[in-house]
């Protein structure tokens, strides 16, 4: 009984000590920038604030983040950089090396805020920061990808109008050889006519006008949910309330 309570006793002491020790260090170096390099916690300190830097990048959308652009416009002129220019018009434009490393600074810095923070909130545990900012990494690179998955991200410049221009192309398609209100077609139907229909996206491959079949479907769906049918692709892919018109497409097999 007496060596459980001296037990006790010993380590309400030392949670005491290090709540004090903590203390004392948030009042005096509360960035951690008069660690010594030999310290145990130095390297803990590292890797826990590039992870909160990194984790900080993905959760606030990585290069679309809400950060960029209004610092880039304090430090560019849009009018001598084309990459800016197409981001304060809503494109996504490449950061160049210059900028990437003043952006890069300034997560490292937030990424040390808020590695500090849980480090005093969890009285002086580096590991605790370091393991929740591991988690926090995963958990944004996995909400990147669903952003990327749903096209979320903005396009640039040249994506946008290659959209335009293929969405064009597709209206101009099935104005001419879609029917709607009657049946129903197979994705790869449709795909198929609209490949003979332009020449120059025959070869989905093709180096100068490569068009893969998703994009066709992309745009297939899009165009039935605003001017076809209204209907959802099924899963085994087919579109109820459109056909395409055998007749008009002289090139379709018979």
């Amino acid at each position: 009984s007496n060596s459980l309570s001296k037990l006790k006793e010993e380590r309400l002491s030392n949670k005491k000590a290090k709540v004090a020790a903590t203390k004392s260090e948030l009042a005096s170096d509360p960035l951690g920038l008069n660690q010594s390099p030999l310290s145990n916690n130095f390297g803990l300190t590292i890797a826990g604030a590039s992870t909160w830097a990194l984790a900080l990048w993905f959760a606030t959308g990585s290069r679309s983040n809400p950060v960029v652009t209004p610092l880039a416009n304090v430090l560019y002129d849009e009018k001598e950089e084309t990459w800016l220019a197409d981001r304060n018009e809503g494109y996504f434009g490449e950061l160049p090396l210059s900028f990437a490393a003043i952006l890069s600074a300034v997560f490292v810095f937030l990424g040390v805020v808020l590695d500090r923070a849980v480090y005093f909130l969890a009285d002086g545990d580096a590991e605790v920061s370091l393991q929740l900012a591991g988690v926090s990494v995963i958990g944004g690179a996995v909400w990147e990808v669903g952003r990327l998955a749903a096209k979320e991200k903005a396009p640039t410049r040249e994506e946008w109008e290659r959209d335009v221009l293929l969405y064009s192309e597709f209206d101009e398609f099935a104005a001419k050889r879609l029917l709607v209100g009657r049946g129903s077609c197979h994705r790869s139907d449709v795909i198929a006519a609209f490949r003979r229909y332009n020449p120059k996206y025959r070869d989905s491959e093709s180096e100068r006008y490569p068009l893969a079949d998703i994009e066709i479907e992309r745009i297939l769906r899009k165009w039935n949910r605003e001017r076809g049918s209204g209907n959802e692709m099924s899963s085994a892919g087919f579109f109820a309330g459109i056909v395409v018109d055998g007749a008009a497409d002289a090139f379709a097999p018979r």
